[in-house]
């Protein structure tokens, strides 16, 4: 992996990955999870018969990893219905715990306590019509308590060991007070945002070092920034104060840039934006979020063309790169 120095800080860029699908963190099992957030109905409305065609859908076109929560509106529950149809290899699930039902994606109801901790994990099995979740991520880390965090990793390392939970992350991005209790039997995954995709490299300025020195995978999550590299570019760039408590204007600058870049090569802005980080090596899996089949369809249609060729990969990578330079 190539370094660079910035005027900031020092940046470890991406390393290119031809060979996208398969994942050694995962015991070579795919790469790609499908997130469920959109067919929940927390990012707008949706009718839950589509939601659950739409899981059927993907699992009769081979995908084989959900990624689930409480918090994402009705997506256990159409999940769990889907499931329950299916007559297939069962899929890789993960799901979360500490951040309750909510009906939109900004509403926030927190419970870290072991009680509800442990009442949402078993609410979470009996909606998915399961008895064993793969993986089990503590949801919002960056809102824990950091005096709770030893006491809630003790009783989620007990879930592993009564054979409900597979392995332990935390969905949200690295925080400082969670770097002491990663690892292996520890929480050993983490399901970053927002901070490896075709407008924004922030994971290289430290945190990918520190995955790897302590044997972490990392999910890959939002790889279209929230719709800024796709088709809110052109609303977050009218209203940018309106989305300014999270929008950087240097992603939103990068993202104008990979857009023309796009129009330049004759790709769809969110097409060119999910190749990238297919090609990404960092990532050990990719969540890519729907809400219809149609746009199920589109991602596995991205899917199968795979990364995009070494050379457009990497003037992706230099022109993203550049901005981290002013």
């Amino acid at each position: 992996m190539t370094t660079i120095a910035t005027d900031a800080r020092l940046i470890d860029l991406p390393t290119y990955r031809a060979e996208h699908k398969t994942s050694p963190a995962f015991g070579n099992g795919t790469r790609l999870v499908l997130g469920t957030s959109g067919l929940g109905g927390v990012w707008g409305e949706i009718n839950l018969q589509e939601s659950e065609e739409a899981i059927l859908y993907a699992l009769e076109r081979g995908a084989s990893a959900f990624d689930t929560a409480p918090s994402y509106a009705d997506a256990e529950s159409v999940l769990g219905r889907a499931l329950r149809q299916w007559n297939g290899d069962h899929p890789f699930l993960s799901t979360k715990v500490g951040r309750l039902r909510a009906e939109t994606a900004h509403d926030f109801k927190l419970d870290y306590s072991s009680e509800g901790i442990r009442r949402s994990l078993e609410n979470s099995l009996n909606t998915l019509g399961v008895d064993h979740v793969d993986l089990l991520f503590l949801h919002e880390p960056q809102l824990v308590n950091e005096a709770d965090i030893p006491g809630i990793l003790e009783l989620m390392q007990s879930f592993i060991e009564e054979g409900t939970v597979g392995r332990l992350g935390i969905g949200g991005n690295l925080t400082d007070a969670f770097r002491p209790f990663m690892g292996k039997g520890r929480f050993e995954v983490v399901s970053g945002f927002l901070k490896m995709n075709a407008c924004n490299l922030d994971v290289f300025t430290g945190d990918v070092a520190f995955f790897k020195a302590h044997d972490l995978a990392y999910y890959n999550a939002s790889i279209l920034h929230f719709g800024l590299l796709g088709r809110r570019l052109e609303d977050y760039s009218r209203n940018y104060e309106r989305e300014s408590d999270w929008l950087k204007r240097r992603d939103l600058d990068v993202a104008r840039a990979i857009k023309e870049l796009a129009e330049g090569e004759n790709m769809d802005l969110s097409v060119l934006a999910q190749r990238y980080a297919f090609g990404i090596a960092e990532a050990d899996r990719i969540v890519a979020g729907a809400r219809t089949p149609a746009q199920i369809e589109r991602t596995l249609k991205d899917w199968e063309k795979g990364p995009l060729p070494r050379p457009l990969f990497d003037s992706v990578t230099d022109l993203i790169s550049n901005f981290y330079k002013k």
